[in-house]
């Protein structure tokens, strides 16, 4: 389910112009990629149970790379899909398709103050 909704999209955040369809495959994909960088913290939990920094950094970050991939051609900006050779006669152009950023760097600097980034690992007193 994503996190935030074409409303919030377009009117709070005021991103990039794109269509109802088009936010709607993105924002799906955003969200899937919040969770996988956030190591799933925010899966299976109520989202209103977080505190309103991280439930604001989270939208924010959800719609900043709903925004790099619709930037990007949608979709295909996280599953590839570009041709990595194209040639026209002589014309001949080869991409390795390495270096490209996945997640939205503006996406992870909404999540860097609200702790869902670290890694490491907790310790109880059992």
């Amino acid at each position: 389910m994503p996190y935030i909704d074409y409303t919030y999209y377009t009117n709070t955040f005021k991103s990039t112009s794109i269509t109802q369809e088009q936010f709607d495959r993105l924002a799906v994909r955003a969200s899937d990629l919040v969770d996988m960088v956030t190591n799933y913290v925010l899966h299976g939990v109520a989202f209103e149970d977080f505190a309103q920094l991280i439930q604001d950094n989270v939208k924010k970050a959800t719609a900043a790379q709903a925004e790099y991939m619709a930037m990007q051609g949608g979709e295909t900006s996280v599953h590839g899909g570009s041709p990595s050779s194209v040639g026209i006669g002589n014309f001949n152009y080869q991409d390795s398709g390495e270096g490209q950023q996945v997640v939205s760097q503006f996406a992870i600097n909404y999540l860097r103050p609200t702790g869902l980034l670290y890694r490491g690992v907790s310790v109880s007193d059992c």
